[in-house]
């Protein structure tokens, strides 16, 4: 064990448990790197005798670490903690190496299906259904381009992305469809994944805070967590912000992170008047907003609603935006948008990045757009999503039992199911996926991994006639933990 590791602060009357406590106390070692992998924990009795605990509440903060996949007890070796960096790379690596991997092996992983099982319905996956890809389109989009146009798309080409494309995703949601600096306004990525990154780069200083609405998306994490930038969670149950909330650490935060229609994981979109509060609370401080809008094109109902970009007097909102998530995430290409001022240095990081985006993929969207093909396959997957979703709603209204609500979004490729809070939603995943059944928990979405009672249910890669079996063993898995919860609670009788 290594020397001056404090002993776990314990609160005995705290909302968490003490195991719980513990268990936090040795993961914030490990993350921080002061537990590299390769060290071993105290022993089980040590820490209790210390402590004042007993060993069993010790085992069960170790068993925490150990599901987390942070440590791994071993016979004759003790507790070893096997996350984290190892102390030889730590001189290696840099801040953001270390706290990127850390990133990707902190959070909860969602439950797998046991060797053997199969599968019956996939709702963990937020990835489209390979059956329905446009393969055909997007092979003769490319065709056609290296047919027209081959030697100059297999050159370099404008780091800011093809102007041609640049004019028509200008237009596409500007309020004004002949805005003469459309083009100016868009810098072309390599995938939304990207455009966030290099907002946090170009507005963010090392050890800022970024304000996001929780849960939220779980890389999100990951790439605050590279920039050495501290997240302000405003937990919500729709999870999205809300001005009264948000007004209240705008003091402290460097920039504010939205996701304002079909939010990652809980599928609810703000409506006009709570887009225009929110704006309104925000401009009356500098701080900007990365607005994220990967899923604005999925709308099946209802109409489309004005980005936080186009309600911000200021010029302070960058919006990144994709037509990957629902139609080819392969293909690596998304777009920002905000004002010339903004665009500008955030396109020449992105060409000390990687120079540009693939000119033969945005000549291949670009036919897509040009042609029509595009609006036809994103009219033909929403109306596969509002098929899903009408399917699913109809399902847990059938079979979920009292007390179980979900979100009904108007569009977007996944929805929310809330459990009473005595309902463990891991353990509901767990069991689901025993039978055959993959849903994301809600601790996925929350930066540490905190309980949530409710889980993500992707609608995108299941086939419409796995949804109502799929429901009806996540019912179950549910009637089983509530039972479960209330034996917990039922009085014992003392038997003399």
């Amino acid at each position: 064990m290594r020397r001056g590791l404090d002993d776990p602060k314990l609160t005995r009357d705290g909302k968490d448990g003490l195991a719980t406590q513990i268990a936090a106390h040795y993961r914030a070692a490990i993350e921080t790197g002061r537990l590299p992998r390769g060290e071993r924990l105290p022993t089980i009795r040590a820490v209790a005798e210390r402590m004042k605990v007993t060993r069993a509440t010790v085992q069960a903060a170790y068993r925490m670490l150990a599901e987390a996949e942070l440590v791994r007890a071993t016979v004759g070796r003790g507790t070893e903690v096997i996350a984290g960096t190892a102390t030889h790379d730590r001189a290696l690596l840099s801040h953001a190496a270390r706290a990127a991997s850390e990133a990707l092996r902190a959070g909860p992983v969602p439950p797998g299906l046991p060797i053997g099982q199969s599968l019956v319905a996939d709702f963990g996956s937020l990835q489209p259904d390979r059956g329905t890809m446009p393969v055909d389109a997007v092979a003769d989009a490319l065709a056609k381009a290296l047919r027209d146009d081959g030697p100059s798309l297999l050159a370099y080409g404008d780091p800011a992305g093809d102007r041609g494309l640049r004019e028509l995703l200008g237009r596409r949601h500007a309020r004004d469809a002949a805005l003469a600096d459309a083009a100016e306004r868009i810098l072309i990525t390599s995938g939304a994944q990207q455009g966030i990154d290099l907002v946090l780069r170009t507005l963010t200083e090392p050890g800022d805070a970024v304000a996001v609405a929780v849960p939220a998306y779980p890389q999100l994490f990951g790439a605050l967590a590279a920039h050495d930038l501290r997240l302000v969670p405003i937990e919500t149950h729709s999870g999205n912000l809300e001005p009264e909330a948000l007004a209240r650490v705008l003091d402290e935060v460097r920039l504010v992170y939205a996701m304002p229609t079909f939010q990652n994981p809980t599928g609810s979109t703000l409506d006009l008047e709570q887009r225009r509060a929110l704006i309104d609370v925000i401009a009356r401080t500098d701080v900007p907003v990365l607005e994220d809008e990967v899923e604005c094109e999925l709308r099946f109902a209802g109409r489309e609603l004005p980005s936080l970009q186009s309600l911000d007097p200021r010029g302070r909102t960058v919006t990144v935006r994709s037509f990957s998530k629902g139609l080819f995430p392969g293909v690596r290409i998304g777009w920002l948008e905000a004002s010339p001022e903004l665009v500008a240095p955030i396109a020449a990081l992105k060409r000390l990045c990687d120079l540009e985006s693939s000119p033969l993929l945005q000549a291949a969207l670009s036919r897509l757009l040009r042609s029509g093909v595009l609006d036809r396959e994103l009219e033909r997957l929403r109306a596969e999503l509002r098929g899903r979703h009408a399917t699913a709603r109809a399902q847990l209204k059938r079979v979920m039992p009292d007390g179980v609500r979900w979100s009904e979004p108007e569009g977007g490729l996944s929805l929310w199911i809330e459990l009473p809070a005595q309902v463990d939603a891991r353990r509901v995943a767990i069991a689901a996926a025993r039978e055959g059944v993959l849903v994301t928990p809600g601790d996925a979405f929350h930066p540490r991994g905190r309980t949530v009672p409710g889980f993500r249910m992707a609608l995108s890669r299941a086939p419409l006639d796995c949804i109502a079996p799929g429901i009806d063993v996540l019912a179950r898995c549910v009637v089983a933990e509530l039972g479960a919860r209330d034996d917990l609670r039922r009085p014992v009788p003392l038997v003399l």
